[in-house]
């Protein structure tokens, strides 16, 4: 068996995460090379492990992405986090619909493809503002991350800059989501392995504010209602798939006074944050991980 940390060509062997898990994985005796996910899918054996960790910049090539990740289904290699739940994961409008029943961020669809003007397309944008009841929105894709084609759009607001963006890219399926003021003011993330909430992250995202380093958060510390919500996901993760993600980190934001909403669902390639968090629970994350390809 051989463990392969599927990274991206543009990160490969430059992040502290995943150097530290192979480090960890080869002092066990085992093999443990981090390559990239398209060299993963043409060498790796049945036999093999492979653990999505960095493979940021996946939503540019998702068609080839998900194409990677079907070659390696096909071979029987085991995947961490588990195929049905990277299929899954992909697409933010899809996943977030499903968790309506928990306390989800409100989540509408936006469709451009039919558009020529950009008066269509205001309009498109204004019957969101009119469902999610709120002037200003956060417009993104539904296959996306670390800020990408992320925009404000506050309907009082000139939005000619946006509205062009969003003509030129209109192929692309976006979603829109109520602004929460309280994103100037940081996330906070749980981190969940093989079901067991271990640690939350205080985070601060950057994307309409400076970036400032995130801070780790004891789980017991973390708000009663985030700890409820994470109670009610699990229920929904195990009657939905049958067994829970290995890796999983869950984003909330606070609404005003009401309390915390769940922003994301990160289980395709979750930064755990390890550069922030004690050695002790590093240390703990890996031995988990870890125990679950050695069965």
């Amino acid at each position: 068996m051989k463990i392969y940390i599927a990274s991206s060509e543009k990160y490969l062997g430059k992040i502290k995460e995943d150097i530290y898990i192979r480090d960890t994985y080869r002092s066990k005796g085992f093999p443990c090379e981090i390559s990239t996910l398209d060299d993963i899918a043409k060498i790796s054996k049945p036999s093999d492990v492979v653990i999505l960790k960095s493979v940021w910049g996946y939503h540019l090539h998702h068609r080839e992405f998900l194409k990677n990740i079907s070659v390696l289904k096909k071979k029987n290699i085991k995947l961490i986090n588990d195929y049905q739940f990277i299929f899954w994961n992909i697409d933010k409008y899809k996943y977030l619909s499903e968790l309506k029943h928990i306390n989800a961020v409100p989540t509408a669809l936006l469709n451009f493809k039919n558009t020529e003007t950009a008066s269509e397309i205001r309009n498109i944008i204004l019957l969101a503002n009119k469902k999610l009841n709120t002037d200003i929105l956060v417009i993104k894709p539904c296959i996306s991350e670390s800020g990408y084609l992320t925009f404000k759009y506050d309907k009082t607001k000139d939005n000619k800059a946006t509205i062009a963006l969003l003509k030129k890219n209109k192929q692309v399926n976006f979603v829109a989501q109520p602004y929460r003021p309280d994103i100037l003011t940081g996330e906070l993330s749980a981190v969940i392995i093989n079901g067991i909430p271990l640690y939350g992250v205080k985070r601060f995202p950057g994307i309409f504010s400076e970036k400032l380093d995130p801070k780790y958060v004891r789980f017991n510390s973390l708000p009663g209602g985030i700890r409820q919500e994470v109670d009610i996901l699990k229920i929904f993760l195990l009657k939905k798939f049958g067994t829970f993600p290995n890796i999983c980190r869950v984003d909330f934001l606070k609404i005003s006074n009401i309390g915390y909403e769940i922003s994301e669902v990160e289980v395709i390639d979750p930064d755990l944050f390890f550069r922030h968090i004690p050695g002790r629970m590093r240390e703990k994350v890996t031995s988990m991980i870890y125990k679950t390809f050695i069965v």
